[in-house]
């Protein structure tokens, strides 16, 4: 046998070898990615909170209410982009001028309320159309939910 050929040979062993172990550590990264996946972490908003705890069905009609309202979401959403992107302009400008920056942070706020209110109705408007059998599966949920962990 050849050195050539040798040399040919202990190639094609590691690779094989190089092969195999990072199938390995990629199967291993994708079971531990399939089997652990993270737990959606518990929303600060209370609409969101609440609007999970209701029965499927109302989960579902609810995300379509707010779906067929996507045009005037997104516009408040583009509006607070609007204000975060003067909010820079603002922090940079020279002189610097702390009464711009409140009334950025005012527009800001009517705005998250303005979302907070949309949200707010449209999740009101699901509770009241709950059955009573319904809202004790919903009572039942929130228990559920309030006895998550904290982070």
């Amino acid at each position: 046998m050849t050195e050539t050929q040798k040399t040919g040979r202990v190639l094609k062993l590691v690779l094989v070898i190089s092969l195999g172990i990072n199938l390995a550590i990629g199967g291993l990264a994708l079971g531990v990615w399939a089997i652990d996946k993270p737990k959606r972490p518990p929303s600060p908003d209370a609409v969101a909170f609440l609007s999970f705890a209701l029965p499927a069905e109302h989960r579902n009609a609810l995300r379509e209410q707010l779906v067929s309202r996507r045009a005037e979401l997104r516009a408040n959403r583009a509006a607070i982009n609007q204000l975060r992107r003067q909010m820079i302009d603002a922090l940079q400008a020279e002189p610097f001028e702390i009464e711009v920056v409140e009334d950025i942070l005012q527009r800001q706020r009517e705005r998250f309320l303005t979302l907070g209110e949309l949200a707010h109705s449209a999740l009101l408007e699901r509770i009241e159309l709950l059955t009573p059998e319904e809202r004790v599966i919903y009572l039942n949920s929130l228990k559920r939910l309030d006895r998550r962990p904290r982070p």
